[in-house]
């Protein structure tokens, strides 16, 4: 990861991290263009005294994430990220561009959050237990509190138990795959469809591969939903994560809302890393 880093920060920013930042609790830089970088470590922001992002920080940082071929990313910049080598997701914010009605693309990047993943070994004896008697968990929380952490966590577990575990990674990030090799850990009996949009892969990928387990990260709309409840039905197990605060906001969505009725697990995170409860949707917490 340090290489993948030097490669796409501009040298005086990288060396300045290098300096002060303990690299393996890396999580996340920002750059906002006239104001201080900052940098978090487990998720804990400090500022990177001495760095001000300027206009030309930001234009190295895309064009290193994109090989200078920044029209080719139009739609990854509608959505406001773009992936990099090693699962970095670079979310990005400037100035929309409409066409016929919808939004096509950014201009005028002023803003970048550099998201670098990370494996970590957690030890939680409710995650251990929720592992032994694993059925349909979801995780949900606020954004950046660590739910694609203990997502990657339990694929791994699960695969190291030798599940088939099938990884739908859309966007790069759990597997952190580079060139068809995976930089991340994800277990012995994993499988990663890489950079297939995710209502593809439901159908096509869990036909060809067979997995026992589904895994994918931020479920989101209705067509999803509906995807994931499918293979459910066919007897695939599902472990996924949702952005939402608290599990009674979850019960109150008319889409979200159908997805408690198969699932089994509820692992709720209250702050970074912070595992607060795993509830039991049949009426027992873990």
């Amino acid at each position: 990861m340090e290489t993948l880093l030097s490669k796409l920060l501009p040298i005086s920013v990288f060396n300045e991290i290098y300096k002060v930042a303990n690299l393996n609790l890396l999580t996340e830089i920002r750059f906002r263009t006239g104001r201080c970088v900052y940098y978090a470590e487990a998720g804990k922001y400090k500022r990177l005294d001495g760095c001000v992002a300027t206009k030309d920080d930001v234009a190295h940082i895309l064009g290193a994430a994109t090989k200078s071929s920044l029209y080719a990313y139009n739609k990854r910049l509608a959505d406001g990220y773009i992936t990099y080598d090693g699962g970095i997701r670079i979310g990005v914010s400037g100035e929309g561009v409409m066409k016929n009605g919808e939004l096509s693309t950014l201009k005028n990047i002023t803003s970048v959050c550099i998201r670098v993943p990370r494996f970590v070994q957690i030890k939680d004896s409710k995650i251990d237990e929720l592992v032994k008697k694993f059925d349909n968990t979801l995780i949900i929380s606020k954004p950046g509190y660590g739910k694609t952490t203990l997502l990657r966590y339990m694929i791994k577990t699960l695969s190291d138990r030798e599940y088939n575990v099938l990884v739908l990674d859309e966007r790069g990030e759990l597997g952190g795959v580079v060139e068809g090799e995976s930089l991340l850990d994800l277990g012995a009996c994993t499988d990663i469809a890489v950079g297939v949009p995710k209502i593809t892969s439901y159908s096509s990928q869990v036909r060809s591969m067979r997995p026992d387990i589904i895994a994918t990260d931020e479920i989101f709309g209705e067509k999803e939903t509906q995807c994931i409840l499918d293979c459910i039905r066919c007897g695939v197990k599902v472990i996924a994560t949702l952005h939402s605060d608290e599990l009674i906001k979850v019960k109150r969505s008319p889409i979200y809302s159908r997805l408690l009725n198969d699932f089994r697990y509820v692992v709720t995170i209250i702050g970074i890393g912070n595992i607060d409860r795993v509830i039991d949707l049949r009426g027992n917490y873990v």
